[in-house]
């Protein structure tokens, strides 16, 4: 009876804490309603926040385990605690995204609904979770003394996870397209409660199926997408402790991956931001190399369970980022080919079947787009371009926008890179830069073993993770070859992308390094199994991870500070965004002095657009909307080519009323080429709601605006003509177009494009 009631009051415990947490979140609102006060509050609610990414990863894990139960519950019972916890996390992480677009695209993402939705898992998960707790009772009553090698490398890695924690998923970050269009996305999506298009036009194509994101968001704040991206990324740690623990069972190698891997994501300048959703999909990557490598090893009887695990991680990866299916079909294909001619047929099935996932998967997004949009995908657009239904683009009042793009496109496809470059790209893209001791290591182990291979015929011993081996090198050739082709059109959008092979080459260093060697080669066995050669190696990597990462002085001096500050309750949500270290690195962070100004005289969610895109404002309902991430309404054409007072009408309709200018900042919108925003006619319909001196609030001119004068025109003139984006808009092209379609007969049905792709 005591030990009943002990579990029923830990149950009410785990529950009511959870409906706790909740009801603190939505009464109290830092966010909201606190977001420039610092002290206990920031302190209590970055706790808050991290007991959160504790629930949330055992609501993900509840799906999980729910789905495996039911398709291997044998072979689910038999596993490890890690191996349980890593497989039910990402497995669930399949079955919530696809409950969560469907909810999204049947507007339901509510506040009761998603709550009401994870409580029944969350209970669930609670055998779970107290099974945990005794295994790690157990396992810390039972433990052996462990040598000082296991001792430091374990520190280090509590150390960086920490770190990573404060640095990546607690402090408010992001850089310039978060800022912009990432997080105003998310909003969007959370003020409608759908994922249906919104004028954050072309996120539809990338972003609808962070359900996860969107989940967290409504259950606590808009930082909840880097405490998601967090859970996953422990998730993922796990899972390159039991990869390499595979390859090297009872030695420090395991814990040196997870604690290269952590401290390789701490620091990352242009990319590893944790609000997007670049490193959850990098999480899911390395979940599916594991799971894939475990199905093609295991029985027939356990296959079932991590191949289900590996198809659902798959279409989490797809649903959170469309190009991984091209990716992972690429991968499964490759290694289908290769298990054929080796005549592995069953193998080679299953890697078909996994290849087919990410195909059926594909398909069926790029149908989504084109149902709900019009056009397949916004990436190779110039492909894709003759298929478009112009017409359903037109009711979404995103023609114009996908007509710019096409255009925009154009001049990166004329860059040329040369050979020093795109080897440049390669080794960053792979992080090579931050990872080559461990790799360098690991190919002398995999040349030497490969000599013997090659002058007897036969490998010096057994192979430990063949599939393992496998699947990480083909992720890592496939990269290259992505990186050669598609990537080299779009390198700063395939860096970030490819954060997937820190994991990958860690991994596949230390699986190279566990090759047999010969008899004659013994010294390089014995350096590997050498526990200080773990030690020597952590050091070196951690040191080159250090080295690698630029402006390594303001890492020291203001990265880690900030941070801890923001941990701490020193600074406020409001100093953590203003102080904020990112690309562009200005002195007003991701809150721009002027902005701030112009969304107190506009008022709370007031449409603010920009007519510069670093003009950031993420205080709490600022909404500063920029070209090319915003539709600008119906009336595009009469904003662009028609009179003044049409262009009025027009943007009046569209609920546009103000406009923001400075002139500090460079000028990125095209809307000075018509006639309203020319600077000759400016003065005529807009007067200035407020000013520091720098910054301009426009709107239309009336009794309670002050009127341009002649300086404020000449500095506005003056950013104009300066203004690459504006000089370099193709007007002509875009009014002649849009006349074009003007004299059509409506519906449109197709519409070419007066530019060449291959134009130079």
């Amino acid at each position: 009876m005591a030990t009943r009631a002990r579990t029923v009051l830990g149950f009410v415990a785990f529950v009511g804490g959870y409906l706790l947490l909740i009801v603190w979140f939505k009464a109290v609102d830092v966010y909201h309603l606190h977001f420039a006060t610092a002290g206990p509050l920031v302190v209590a609610y970055n706790a808050f926040r991290v007991l959160f990414a504790f629930y949330l990863f055992w609501i993900v894990y509840g799906a999980g385990a729910v789905v495996s139960r039911a398709v291997a519950g044998s072979t689910w019972r038999g596993l490890g605690i890690l191996d349980r916890l890593a497989l039910g996390s990402f497995a669930g992480a399949g079955v919530w995204h696809i409950v969560l677009l469907i909810l999204g695209y049947a507007k339901a993402y509510t506040f009761p609904l998603l709550l009401a939705l994870t409580l029944p898992v969350l209970a669930l998960s609670f055998r779970d979770v107290a099974g945990t707790v005794l295994e790690l009772r157990t396992w810390f009553a039972t433990r052996r003394p462990r040598d000082a090698a296991m001792i430091v490398v374990g520190t280090i890695v509590v150390l960086s996870a920490i770190t990573l924690l404060i640095v990546k998923g607690l402090y408010p970050g992001g850089e310039i397209d978060y800022f912009t269009h990432y997080f105003y996305y998310y909003l969007t999506v959370i003020e409608r409660g759908d994922v249906w298009p919104n004028e954050v036009w072309y996120h539809s194509y990338y972003s609808k199926g962070a359900g996860l994101f969107f989940l967290g968001m409504i259950l606590t704040d808009p930082l909840a997408p880097q405490l998601v991206t967090a859970c996953f990324m422990a998730a993922a740690a796990l899972v390159v402790h039991q990869m390499a623990r595979r390859v090297a069972p009872g030695t420090p190698w395991p814990l040196v991956c997870v604690a290269v891997f952590l401290a390789a994501y701490i620091y990352t300048p242009t990319w590893g931001q944790f609000e997007k959703q670049h490193e959850l999909n990098a999480a899911l990557v390395i979940a599916i190399a594991w799971l894939s490598a475990q199905a093609l090893a295991a029985d027939a009887r356990d296959c079932t369970l991590w191949l289900t695990a590996s198809a659902l991680t798959i279409v989490a990866a797809v649903l959170i980022s469309t190009p991984t299916a091209i990716f992972v079909g690429t991968v499964f294909g490759m290694l289908a080919l290769v298990l054929l001619l080796m005549r592995r047929p069953i193998q080679a099935l299953l890697c078909v079947g996994l290849a087919a996932v990410a195909g059926l998967m594909l398909v069926s997004m790029l149908a989504i787009n084109y149902v709900t949009t019009g056009l397949i995908d916004d990436r190779g657009l110039h492909a894709l371009w003759r298929f478009a239904d112009i017409e359903k683009l037109d009711r979404w009042n995103a023609l114009a926008n996908a007509i710019v793009l096409y255009w925009g496109r154009l001049g990166l496809q004329a860059e040329g890179v040369s050979a020093h470059g795109i080897i440049r790209f390669l080794i960053y893209s792979l992080r090579l830069d931050l990872l080559y001791p461990l790799l360098i290591a690991g190919i002398v182990i995999a040349i030497a073993a490969m000599r013997v291979r090659l002058r007897t015929g036969t490998w010096a011993g057994p192979i430990k993770t063949p599939y393992q081996t496998a699947i990480l090198a083909a992720m890592v050739l496939v990269s290259l070859a992505i990186g050669l082709t598609a990537g080299r059109g779009e390198q700063i959008s395939f860096f970030r992308y490819s954060s997937y092979t820190v994991a990958v080459v860690i991994l596949l260093a230390i699986s190279l390094g566990s090759l047999p060697v010969a008899s004659m080669q013994t010294w390089l066995a014995r350096v590997m199994h050498d526990r200080r050669t773990a030690l020597i190696a952590l050091a070196l990597t951690l040191a080159t991870i250090v080295v690698a990462a630029s402006d390594r002085r303001r890492f020291f001096d203001a990265v880690l500070p900030r941070a801890w500050h923001f941990a701490t309750g020193t600074y406020s949500l409001d100093m953590a965004y203003t102080r904020q270290v990112g690309w562009p690195n200005k002195p007003w962070g991701a809150i721009y002095p002027g902005a701030r100004g112009a969304h107190a005289a506009a008022g709370p969610r007031t449409r603010i657009w920009s007519l510069h895109a670093t003009s950031f404002c993420m205080l709490p309902d600022c909404r500063i909307e920029s070209v090319d991430s915003f539709t600008l309404g119906a009336g595009w054409a009469d904003v662009m080519f028609g009179s003044p007072e049409d262009a009025r009408a027009a943007l009046q309709a569209s609920g546009h009323n103000y406009f923001l200018f400075s002139s500090e900042l460079r000028v990125d919108d095209y809307l000075p080429r018509s006639p309203l925003f020319s600077p000759d006619n400016i003065g005529r319909y807009f007067g200035i709601r407020w000013t520091d001196g720098t910054t301009t609030l426009l709107t239309w001119l009336g009794a309670d605006t002050a009127p341009l004068d002649q300086d404020w025109i000449a500095t506005y003139r003056r950013a104009v003509e300066q203004s690459p984006v504006v000089q370099s808009f193709p007007y002509d092209d875009m009014k002649a177009i849009f006349a074009r379609l003007a004299a059509m007969p409506r519906p449109w049905r197709a519409l070419d494009l007066p530019w060449r792709v291959d134009r130079r």
